[in-house]
Order: C-alpha cells, then structure tokens, then sequence
C-alpha cells in the first residue's frame, strides 16, 4: 500500500517550480526569483528532487514525533495528580507546582493540552470588558498602599466564611501584610496597619473604599444639621490624620481593580494551598499566608517601580504607635470621680495636680492588646475598675429581697406556691421578682408541705 504524501500550497509551488528547472523550462535565477530564495537554496533543491522525487521539497521532520514530546506516562501521570492532589489549581498555578515540587518539566500550553483531552480543566466563557480609562501605578514603593477585606469560605473546615485583611502596595503590586480574621472590625484592620508599620514605616497615602470603618457616609441627623457641625471622623481616619498618612477614597470597585484582581487570584491560588498543607485554623493559615504564601506571591508577581528608592517614612521616636491607633472616646467625669465605659464604671483614684476631676473632659483610650488609658490633658490618670454595671444592678436587686435566717423546720421554705400565685395575681409585681422569688423557692427546697 503506497503510502499518501500531503503537501502545502507553499510546497506545492515548490516542487512545480524546481521540476520546470530540472525540464530547463525556466533558468535557475528565475526559479530564484519566483520562489524568492537564493541561486544556493535552488541547488540544494534541485538535488534533493532528483534524489528523493516530491518528498525533496517537504522539510525532514515533518511527520516525525518530536525528541521534546511528553511521554505517555508523564501525561498519564500529571492527569492523575491533577485529579488527585492539585484538582481546582488553576494552569498556571498547577504548572508551577509540576516544575517545582513534582519535578516534571512542562509548559503551560502543554499542561494545558494534556488536561483538555480528557477535559479535565473546561474553557471559561470570557466576558465582554468594559472601556475604562487605566490609572497608572505609583511611581515609587512606599507611596500608595491599598488596603481592603475580602469575605470569602477562606476555610472551609469552620463551616462559615472569614475575611482577610490585605495590604497591597500599589507601585510594586507586592502584598505588604495580611490577616485572616472571623470579623472585619476596626481594632483588627488597626493591628495589620500597626504591624505594617512597625515592618515597614508610614506609607504617603492608602486607598480604600467608603467602608464606614474608614468614612461615616450616612445622612446627617437634624441634631447635627441644628449644630451645624459634621460627623466626626471615624477612629482609623483619625488615627491615619494623626500620623500624616492622606487617605484616597474610591469611587467603586473597578477603580481599586488591581486589588480587586489580586483577591481574585488568592481566592484560587491560597485556598488550594491551604488545603493541600491541611491548614484549618485560622492561626496556622495566619502563619502560612506570612511565612510562605507572601514571599512567595511577591517574587512571582512584584513588579520593578519606576523608581527603586524607597518612600516610607520612618516612624518618629517621640510617637507611640499604641497610643494612635487605637479607640479613643471622649467621657465626661461624674461627681464622684467616675466614669463609665462599656458598660462598665472605673474609678479614677486621687492625683496630686488636681483635687477633683469631677465634670472634667477627658479621653479614654482602648488600646489594641484590650488595654485602657484616660487622658486628661495629654496626661494619663491611674484608675480602677470598680463593676460593671450590670452587676451592680443584679446586685442591688438582691439586696432589696432579704431571705429570713431563722425559721421553724415546717416553715423553713421562703415562700410556698401560694404565695408566688398571690404574686402573680398581684398587677403591681414586677416579673423580674417574681422569677427571683421562684428560684430562692427553688434552691430552700421547695414547699415541705408537698413532700409531707
């Protein structure tokens, strides 16, 4: 059985052409001319015809397996290891993990052909973008920061989703810091601004959104409107204008995108290692996304700055990160030099540069270690915590209940059920001491005369 020969046009052409040279048709120069290749090629051509008939025309490995093809076992083995250990890695995330830790030598586009022939990995429908304008980057790192939260099922070992804290520097696209947390408070974005800080220095500026942990968006009240006087800033706006750091508001989503886009790929990239090293605390994926993932991500996507020089400012010595960053209140000094804060009443204990601070101002301080401080005048006062209100009131409401020591051993129960039905019949009983009533009734033993 003779086997089929398949030539291209381009071939084709060259073969009539070189057979109308080798029949003296056409003169050599002008078969260099039509197939616009030197008088030497030509030659080459000739011989290679008169030798091997049309096949002289076609190139030498055409039709022969290439000495760089993936053998069969290997593309057996990294379908399996795709379905078996790295199966949601996205191609290029997978293909990195091939080269390095499975040690298999293959391209993207070939990894990308194998998982496709069992369909392995589905194409993706693109959707149409729309036009917007580019923002350019920061021209040095250390100039802009962008910090935002993503609320994602980061582990799904907790059953719920959590949300990560991102600091991305907007020159180099590195992640400056992170952290996975249950709430998307102001005292936590707080603790990853102070750690970048400390790490770091203070970045000129920081975009964000209009979250209103970072700016209060809401309709002013008429009692605002009648003082004439806007909302206070919020405590992170406060704590950033104190150390001189500007912060830029986006407009939307697509205006901070390149965060947006990094959140994209961590939502594919991080979860897959995550749960390829079996990470389902929040603390050991904290300690993972610091000590791997972010040096990691920063040299496979970091970026060279216009300018290399650094732009972070240091932290001036005479300022006490703790002391900024953190919730400060202001609270207004009751006669007996108390105050009260979240519910619970502290004591502010006697101070040399003033008799009494009653009806004073003065600003209590929530520090991020849980810690509190009252200032007065920049200067901080020594206090106690006396109780919490709460208790206080269960406490005063037990006191004004007095339980009778000595009774009769028939008569040593507090009440009997008459007495809680009396109670109850009674319109001015308050239901709070009829329940406690009940419960002493309960722990005297009940009424003996029942057990009698």
């Amino acid at each position: 059985m003779q086997k089929v020969i398949t030539l291209t046009m381009k071939e084709q052409q060259r073969y009539e052409v070189i057979r109308d040279s080798l029949r003296k048709l056409i003169k050599v120069k002008e078969a260099s001319l039509l197939l616009n290749i030197s008088l030497r090629q030509i030659y080459r051509l000739r011989k290679r015809v008169k030798e091997e008939g049309i096949k002289g025309v076609m190139h030498h490995l055409k039709d022969k397996v290439s000495s760089k093809r993936i053998p069969e076992k290997t593309k057996v083995k990294i379908k399996e290891l795709y379905k078996e250990k790295y199966f949601g890695f996205n191609l290029s995330h997978f293909t990195e993990y091939l080269n390095e830790k499975e040690k298999i030598k293959a391209s993207r586009e070939s990894v990308r052909k194998i998982l496709r022939e069992d369909n392995l990995y589905p194409r993706e429908a693109k959707k149409q973008p729309k036009h917007r304008i580019r923002r350019e980057p920061a021209a040095q790192e250390g100039l802009l920061s962008q910090l935002d939260t993503s609320e994602h099922l980061w582990l799904p070992a907790l059953g719920k989703e959590s949300q990560l804290i991102l600091l991305v520097d907007d020159a180099t696209n590195k992640l400056q810091d992170g952290k996975f947390v249950l709430s998307d408070s102001t005292l936590e974005n707080m603790k990853v601004l102070e750690g970048f800080f400390r790490q770091k220095g203070l970045p000129s500026a920081i975009y964000l959104d209009k979250d209103s942990k970072f700016k209060t968006s809401r309709h002013e009240s008429i009692h605002y409107n009648l003082k004439g006087e806007p909302y206070p800033d919020t405590q992170i706006k406060r704590a950033l204008d104190e150390l001189g750091i500007t912060l830029i508001y986006a407009g939307s989503p697509q205006a901070k995108g390149r965060i947006e886009r990094d959140f994209k790929t961590l939502q594919d990239r991080l979860i897959n290692e995550l749960k390829l090293h079996h990470i389902k605390s929040l603390d050991g994926a904290n300690h993972y996304l610091k000590e791997e993932f972010i040096p990691k991500w920063n040299r496979r996507f970091a970026r060279e700055p216009k300018v290399k020089e650094l732009a972070y400012r240091p932290i001036p010595q005479d300022i006490n990160l703790s002391d900024i960053l953190c919730i400060k209140e202001e609270r207004t000094v009751y006669p007996e030099n108390t105050i009260s804060y979240k519910n619970t009443k502290y004591q502010i204990l006697p101070d040399p540069c003033r008799a009494s601070y009653a009806k004073a101002k003065v600003e209590v301080s929530e520090h991020l270690d849980g810690k509190l401080s009252i200032i007065y005048k920049g200067r901080k006062l020594k206090f106690k915590k006396i109780q919490s209100l709460k208790n206080q009131r269960e406490n005063s409401l037990k006191d004004d209940i007095s339980i009778p020591k000595d009774r009769d051993a028939e008569n040593s129960a507090f009440c009997k059920k008459d007495d809680i039905f009396i109670l109850q019949q009674h319109s001015a009983a308050h239901p709070l001491i009829i329940l406690l009533i009940y419960v002493i009734y309960k722990m005297e033993g009940g009424d003996r005369n029942e057990r009698d």
